[in-house]
């Protein structure tokens, strides 16, 4: 199974967040963080459905909760 988002797949959740943090609603960076809703090391997919664009500093202190 697949651990990391496609750039494809950064790209539309970047553009269906609005460019804002799912979070915060901060401004999204060039460098933010595709993460799995459901954490990847709790058997999450890496789909579209699943994946939610976060800034940095949201989805480390998000860790692996839900």
């Amino acid at each position: 199974m697949r651990r990391l988002f496609t750039p494809y797949q950064r790209k539309l959740l970047r553009i269906m967040s609005g460019n804002v943090c799912m979070i915060c609603g901060d401004k999204l960076s060039d460098n933010f963080h595709a993460d799995h809703k459901l954490p990847f090391s709790r058997n999450g997919k890496t789909t579209l459905k699943n994946g939610q664009a976060l800034c940095p500093s949201c989805n480390l202190k998000k860790g692996a909760r839900l």
